[in-house]
């Protein structure tokens, strides 16, 4: 009789541990799953975005300044002390420019990891896109892992949750250099005028 009743008492712990087990696997696919919608209907109605931030080198050097983004495509990132630099694009060419040497170079941004994020190419479908997703502590970690299209470099977003907004961006290049931009003072829906993602005209250009 006792080994009887040991036998029921094991077989109920058995049971109540396994659906303890699986409702908090539910409970935390859940909440995943509802980021998950969340960043995407957030990365799909994203159509203007104007900040302060702070950008973090591998070096840990630290620079501030003010980002806009007009979507699709139009970027301008301008540095502040020293106010050397300057980044734009209006869909097709990453403009970088050297106020202090007068420099302008042209890349690609087609063979940049902003590309796909500039002109609403993110489609979070792992068929279609190679991504991660990590959460912790009310964050939600965004990594598109690298492919054809981002040779060598890796591309993270990092949201802040309830409500889901734009936290910082990360670029790591192929030698693991990292670059963290965080954005504060965030404002999305406020329309920007076209000029401002005009590169300024001095010096020569160079196309690489």
């Amino acid at each position: 009789m006792v080994i009887k009743n040991l036998k029921k008492s094991l077989i109920f712990i058995f049971i109540v541990f396994f659906v303890n087990l699986f409702f908090k696997i539910s409970t935390s696919e859940a909440i995943s799953q509802k980021n998950y919608i969340e960043i995407k209907n957030y990365l799909s109605d994203l159509k203007t975005l104007n900040a302060d931030f702070i950008q973090v080198s591998n070096d840990g050097s630290i620079r501030k300044g003010k980002i806009y983004i007009t979507l699709p495509g139009k970027l301008r990132i301008s540095y502040e002390n020293p106010n050397d630099l300057l980044i734009t694009s209006m869909g097709f060419w990453l403009v970088v420019q050297n106020r202090i040497l007068k420099q302008t170079n042209n890349y690609p941004l087609s063979k940049t990891p902003l590309n796909d994020f500039l002109n609403q190419k993110l489609v979070l479908d792992k068929n279609n896109y190679k991504f991660k997703f990590h959460e912790e502590n009310g964050i939600v970690t965004l990594r598109f892992l690298k492919t054809e299209k981002m040779v060598g470099t890796s591309f993270q977003l990092f949201f802040e949750t309830n409500p889901i907004q734009l936290k910082k961006w990360e670029i790591i290049d192929e030698f693991d250099n990292k670059t963290s931009v965080l954005f504060q003072n965030l404002i999305t829906g406020i329309e920007n005028s076209n000029l401002l993602f005009f590169p300024e005209d001095f010096g020569e250009i160079n196309d690489n």
